[in-house]
């Protein structure tokens, strides 16, 4: 996958049945916070679901060169409130942080909890402290990288020793 996969823009279907509505039955809008990998994979998820988003990066360049290609992208730091409201937070429901830095992650979710009591915030962090952490700051859900990697090391390793 790479940026021309997303920055080619949406893909024209039809979201499942109840996925383009909150909870609360207003339109779902999901702020994606880092276009790394994890960024533009849960963009790509967003966009095949027909849900309007808005990226935040903090890349110049990257942020131009996917503006070109149609996608809903923001420069900016996403620790400054200002930012989080040009991205649209008043009205998320949902909020992506999937940078690769702790501290940031955990800032950011602070300060989206903050502005918005009821978006849903899935957060990434290293690790399973940091993920505490991320909690205990108004993230919903948290993906913490070092049991993905568990995980799949001890699948890779089972799988070596039964062949």
């Amino acid at each position: 996958m790479n940026d021309r996969d997303v920055a080619a823009g949406p893909q024209q279907t039809a979201p499942p049945p109840g996925r383009d509505a909150s909870d609360n039955g207003t339109p779902r809008y999901v702020i994606i916070v880092g276009f790394g990998l994890s960024g533009r994979t849960t963009v790509n998820s967003v966009i095949e679901h027909g849900i309007s988003y808005c990226v935040i990066e903090t890349n110049e360049e990257t942020v131009q060169r996917c503006e070109r290609g149609g996608l809903h992208i923001l420069f900016g730091d996403a620790r400054d409130p200002e930012i989080l409201r040009q991205a649209g937070i008043e009205r998320a429901s949902d909020v992506a942080v999937t940078v690769p830095a702790d501290q940031i992650t955990l800032a950011v979710v602070e300060q989206a909890r903050k502005l918005n009591a009821t978006a849903k915030i899935i957060a990434r962090c290293t690790f399973v402290s940091g993920g505490l952490e991320a909690h205990r700051r108004g993230a919903d859900e948290v993906v913490i990288v070092e049991q993905v990697v568990a995980t799949e090391f001890g699948r890779v390793v089972s799988a070596a020793m039964s062949r």
